[in-house]
C-alpha cells in the first residue's frame, strides 16, 4: 500500500528467515517461519513493509528471493546494510519526518540502538531464533512489545 503513513521495517534472519534450520540444512534450505506469508499477506493491506537487515547483501537478497517473498517489501523501505548500528543516523533521518515507524527484529541490542536515536520507533522484539534464549535484559530499556510468533504484531501495528 504505497503512501501509507506507518511502515514496518522487518529483520530477516530469525525474525522473517528461520536461520537454524538453514544451518541445520548445511545452507541449503531457505524457508521461512510458518506463519511469516499470512502476516506478510495481511499487514500489505494496511501498511507499507520493508526491511532493515544486516549481513552481506546480495546473500539476504537471496533469501528473500528464494523465499518468494521479496514482492512484499517496497524498494524504498529495503535496507541491508552491512552493520545496522553504522546505519541508524540513515534510518532516523530517513523516517523522522511525519512516519509512523514500526522495528521488529530478534536482537535486543539493535531494537535499543534504534530506540536511543529515534525515540518515536516502535520497536517489538521477536523472541525467536538463535540469540533469543541467551539474551540478557539490558539496563534502562525495554522493547515497546515483545512477541513470540510474528502474528502477534498485527494488532499491535494495524490497532496502533
Amino acid at each position: 500500500m504505497k503512501g501509507s503513513k506507518k511502515i514496518v521495517l522487518f529483520d530477516i534472519d530469525n525474525t522473517l528467515f528461520n536461520t537454524l534450520e538453514f544451518k541445520k540444512s548445511n545452507l541449503t534450505k531457505f524457508s521461512l517461519y510458518e506463519e511469516v506469508l499470512d502476516v506478510l499477506v495481511e499487514l500489505s493491506k494496511n501498511v507499507d513493509l520493508g526491511i532493515f537487515s544486516e549481513g552481506v547483501i546480495a546473500f539476504q537478497e537471496k533469501k528473500l528471493q528464494q523465499t518468494n517473498i521479496e514482492k512484499y517489501f517496497l524498494k524504498e523501505h529495503v535496507h541491508i546494510v552491512p552493520e545496522k548500528i553504522a546505519a541508524i543516523e540513515m534510518l532516523v533521518e530517513k523516517y523522522k519526518n511525519g512516519n509512523e515507524l514500526y522495528l521488529i527484529d530478534d536482537k535486543l541490542e539493535a531494537l535499543f540502538s534504534v530506540k536511543k536515536h529515534f525515540p518515536s520507533v516502535f520497536t517489538i522484539w521477536i523472541k525467536r531464533g538463535e540469540y533469543a534464549p541467551f539474551q540478557e535484559p539490558l539496563k534502562n530499556f525495554s522493547p515497546d512489545a515483545e512477541v513470540e510468533k510474528l502474528q502477534e504484531v498485527i494488532p499491535l501495528i494495524v490497532k496502533n
